[in-house]
């Protein structure tokens, strides 16, 4: 094996492991004397999930340990999955710390473009493990499906911070009542869900989706906007996006293959 992909393997670990470790300490509030929950509730917005919502994080972080114990293997996929990852595992990194740490200081103005540059990074990785050849079942399972929840889970995390931001900048949505605002989101969150099933196979965010949506609904059951919309949109995204993964899935397939 090349030493500059070992080096990057070893690297890449590295990455995981100060983000996990640094994430750990925002959540703990060591790093600013407030946990990550406190400061998201001191700002609340009708675009906030229930506590337990964010309990994804486990499910996001086992998966991107899965998938850094895999590429450390010597194993063809391996250093397949490491050169198409290139440099954009360390800079998702980068981002997702510098993210947490602006978000822990309540630099919320700062926050915000950090997370879109995490969106796009996590955009770019989505694409390059796609590349080239039909990805295997090992292949999904260690490098495409853990980077899908990643990537559905900052998309709606994205909305979330920045319904946040309004709320501590005291914007006045253009007169438009939060609630609306909220329900037109969710509805943007729940078409984004769709059309990534279709468009790029990712059949895991509309069910991230759903998730978020469902614990909006959970906390707050006494707005009736938030509620009966959650109560149609879980099922109805859910629904849509099985139904286009199916769509998508069946239109790939009949495409000619290039020669």
């Amino acid at each position: 094996m090349p030493l500059t992909l070992s080096r990057q393997k070893a690297g890449n670990v590295l990455a995981l492991v100060m983000v996990i470790a640094l994430n750990g300490l925002a959540a703990a509030g060591a790093m600013s004397g407030d946990s990550i929950g406190v400061i998201a509730n001191r700002y609340r917005s009708l675009f906030l999930p229930a506590d337990y919502v964010f309990g994804i994080w486990s499910v996001i972080y086992l998966g991107l340990i899965a998938s850094a114990v895999y590429q450390a293997l010597p194993t063809a996929g391996a250093e397949r999955a490491v050169q198409r990852l290139g440099i954009w595992w360390a800079v998702t990194g980068a981002l997702n710390v510098a993210w947490i740490s602006l978000f822990s200081f309540g630099e919320f103005a700062l926050a915000l473009p950090v997370m879109v540059l995490f969106l796009v990074t996590l955009i770019v990785i989505g694409e390059r493990v796609r590349a080239g050849t039909v990805p295997s079942l090992t292949e999904q399972a260690f490098l495409i499906w853990p980077q899908d929840i990643y990537l559905a889970w900052i998309s709606v995390a994205l909305i979330a911070n920045s319904f946040q931001f309004a709320q501590a900048v005291q914007w006045s949505g253009f007169g438009i009542a939060e609630s609306t605002w909220a329900v037109a989101m969710m509805l943007v969150a729940t078409l984004l869900g769709a059309m990534m099933a279709w468009g790029r196979g990712n059949w895991l965010f509309p069910l991230v989706v759903a998730w978020a949506l469902r614990g909006i609904g959970a906390r707050y059951p006494e707005v009736a906007a938030i509620a009966d919309s959650t109560r149609w949109l879980v099922p109805a995204g859910v629904a849509a996006g099985a139904v286009a993964w199916l769509a998508g899935r069946r239109a790939r397939r009949s495409r000619p293959t290039s020669r």
